[in-house]
């Protein structure tokens, strides 16, 4: 059974974040977004796709992935937006750029782009959330590159668990691998040398 008022709760302390609500406008909000839930394995966004919904995180963990390769690009989980990046997708009439999958039992409350544009042309503030949504994703990639091109396969995988909470209890090696730009077998290899690293440093 799926606790409304939590869920609502949690999405408008997410949103009251970025820009300030008043009591009618948190209310519209509220008519507007819709709660639901998707099981372990489906996919709620498909790449060339046109998405007409952006994903705020309640229950769950997905990742981001193109076809080519099946390559695992990043990971949303608890209390994060996602949206396949087709919001900003204009030349392509909004079609998404990747395709995201569920990795655990997820629920999600679905804001549609109507309900963005609404919010930013209507809400006092609401033009704050338009421009956080674009600037927050230029952001995200800008520090996945850098941290792709200035640190280590194994420094990333240790600081996947701070920004996903258990990530490595809950996501296969597979995935976790494949955004690490490398192969599961290899990834065991060099935590293996990075534990008997550990365990060796303090006697030295």
């Amino acid at each position: 059974m799926i606790e409304s008022n939590s869920i609502f709760n949690e999405f408008l302390e997410y949103i009251d974040k970025i820009t300030p609500l008043t009591s009618d406008e948190r209310d519209i909000l509220l008519r507007k977004v819709i709660i639901k839930e998707y099981k372990k394995g489906e996919i709620i966004i498909q790449e060339g796709v046109k998405s007409n919904y952006i994903y705020f995180i309640h229950k769950g963990i997905v990742r981001n992935f193109i076809s080519q390769n099946n390559k695992t690009l990043n990971f949303r989980s608890e209390g994060m937006i996602v949206t396949g990046y087709s919001t900003y997708n204009y030349d392509q009439g909004f079609k998404s750029k990747m395709n995201v999958e569920c990795l655990e039992d997820c629920t999600f409350i679905l804001i549609s782009v109507d309900t963005i544009h609404y919010v930013v042309e209507n809400f006092k503030y609401g033009d704050r959330l338009g421009r956080y949504l674009a600037e927050k994703h230029i952001l995200e990639l800008l520090e996945l590159l850098i941290d792709i091109h200035s640190k280590s396969i194994i420094k990333r995988y240790n600081e996947l668990n701070v920004k996903y909470s258990n990530i490595h209890q809950r996501v296969s090696q597979h995935y976790i691998a494949s955004f690490l730009g490398t192969t599961p077998v290899h990834l065991s290899r060099l935590k293996t040398k990075h534990n008997n690293h550990k365990r060796i440093s303090p006697g030295m």
